[in-house]
């Protein structure tokens, strides 16, 4: 059966007579030919650069089905683990790279565009003439362990013995690149103030949110104050990554397996007395500290809190805790304040007069990555119809912009918005007051695509095992599935323009547009 689905992902298309490029030669596309596996995107801002999080997506996504990409990006982070403390860099001991570009990719010169960004951030976070590695994210660690041990949970102990050649020339065994890790969170965890995992920049040039939502705006208290960044910030959906990172970690270190679950236990219950919001029935984004050093909630309404759906964050607590937290977040996530043709928003829409343009993590665009997390986590936690819905409004958006976009625009009734028109191009079309344009080839995009379709071809070759669920997971679906407006999935030109008529945008890109910078003071001595 295996190698039927394998060859199956190989030759894998999207059936359709719409001009877009079949998902696997997009996947060849951001796919390193040097073995260090995936780039974030063949476009033009991320093309040849290794991402933490965005590689460690994708080998999620692709788990099953690409097993030796899948290794290569292992063995990739594995080798560019931080070794030493620096400020201008951000590497820890331990810490897995946030960002990994280099003047040659693939054996080639790097093009001007791309040589222009490389010694812009050469220059801010301490890289050579040839290379730049910057660490400044807060969740590639624990993402990385979680997928190793998926990884050798699934295939064995061989990728634990494999040796990698770290950027200092020394030689270490993947097994110890895993401790290094385990012990780098368990350190951050014993030192938080607030007991949740945090981050913040020591490099004054660094990025401010270190976390996949990296907006400088996305860290805002409903009040329209910016997050405090200079303390430390902790957000939801970090905790629940470092919650399955120790959990797996307990299951494969027999000798700190009590310890392990104990930090993981403490966490958990310490996310949920801080961030739960019982008035609302919904998480908060996250916790910072103000000037005076008093921890404060950012109570902004999100879609991060459904990453949790996606983890074993829930598993272990007593039903009835499970059932309210699990039901609150479907019904949040999936009533008019997130859902959209395209997916799910990644603000709530009540919180789109917190910033003063459409920022890209906000209440006017959706994430293919997300939307697709978000439909792992439902049907992780039993809820596979409604996974489908938010599976199929992905697959229908992609078919219909012929792309593979980093994010998607809609507009507040939730229509998705077109790719911009030519400048020569005339007609009405919405103004969009922004300051990106998205990637048109993401690599977490391709590898959501490739699943879901993987998935599916899967379950016809193999039936899946129906799940027994609770009475409560039933009556919820049920009642999700009458409210929430069906979208089926549409293979043809005229089928998809009919249920997603074209709304075309363009992009008011100013630069003197009033952006929230947030000030940064660096923090410790390296």
């Amino acid at each position: 059966m295996k190698k039927k689905v394998k060859k199956i992902v190989d030759k894998l298309s999207l059936p359709t007579l719409m001009p877009i490029v079949p998902p696997s030669r997009a996947l060849r596309s951001v796919t390193s030919k040097t073995g260090k596996g995936v780039y974030a995107s063949s476009d033009t801002l991320f093309k040849g650069a290794v991402f933490g999080r965005d590689s460690l997506e994708v080998a999620e996504d692709l788990m099953l089905y690409k097993p030796r990409l899948v290794r290569n990006i292992l063995l990739t982070l594995g080798s560019l683990q931080g070794e030493e403390s620096n400020n201008l860099s951000e590497e820890e001991p331990g810490k897995i790279v946030h960002e990994y570009r280099t003047t040659m990719v693939d054996g080639k010169r790097i093009d001007d565009v791309s040589r222009h960004i490389f010694e812009e951030l050469s220059g801010k976070w301490g890289g050579d003439e040839e290379s730049v590695a910057y660490y400044g994210s807060i969740d590639a660690t624990p993402h990385f362990i979680r997928v190793l041990l998926a990884y050798h949970n699934q295939y064995g102990d061989k990728i634990l013995h494999k040796s990698v050649t770290l950027r200092s020339g020394h030689k270490l065994p993947m097994s110890i690149i895993l401790e290094n890790s385990v012990s780098w969170l368990v350190t951050k965890l014993t030192e938080s103030k607030s007991g949740l995992l945090e981050w913040q920049a020591r490099n004054p040039h660094g990025i401010p949110n270190q976390v996949w939502k990296d907006s400088n705006e996305f860290y805002i208290h409903e009040n329209k104050e910016l997050a405090n960044h200079n303390a430390p910030i902790a957000s939801i959906e970090v905790q629940g990554l470092a919650y399955d990172a120790l959990m797996l970690a307990s299951e494969h270190f027999d000798a700190k397996s009590k310890e392990l679950q104990m930090i993981a236990a403490q966490l958990r219950d310490r996310t949920i007395a801080l961030l739960w919001q019982p008035g609302r029935k919904y998480f908060a984004l996250g916790a910072d500290y103000d000037a005076k050093g008093a921890l404060r909630i950012i109570q902004t309404m999100t879609a991060n809190p459904a990453a949790l759906l996606d983890t074993m964050f829930f598993d272990q607590l007593p039903d009835e805790q499970r059932q309210e937290y699990v039901t609150a977040i479907i019904r949040t996530i999936l009533s008019r304040e997130f859902l959209t043709d395209a997916g799910i928003r990644s603000r709530a829409l009540r919180e789109s007069k917190l910033i003063g343009f459409w920022d890209y993590h906000g209440s006017f665009v959706t994430w293919p990555k997300e939307t697709h997390d978000i439909a792992k986590g439902l049907r992780r936690q039993g809820f596979s119809q409604i996974s489908r819905e938010l599976e199929n409004r992905l697959l229908n958006v992609i078919m219909k912009s012929g792309q593979y976009p980093e994010f998607i625009y809609v507009d507040e009734w939730g229509r998705v918005l077109a790719s911009s028109p030519s400048p020569h191009e005339h007609g009405d079309f919405v103004l969009v007051e922004s300051t990106n344009h998205p990637e048109s080839i993401q690599a977490w995009t391709v590898s959501a695509v490739m699943s879901i379709v993987a998935e599916r071809l899967r379950s016809k070759v193999k039936k899946p095992q129906k799940l027994e669920r609770d009475e409560w997971q039933v009556e919820l679906e049920a009642k999700m599935l009458i409210h929430m407006p069906r979208v089926n999935r549409l293979f043809t030109p005229w089928s998809l323009s009919a249920r997603y008529p074209t709304y075309p945008y363009k992009i008011n890109k100013r630069d003197n547009m009033p952006r929230v910078q947030p000030v940064i003071q660096t923090v410790g001595k390296s």
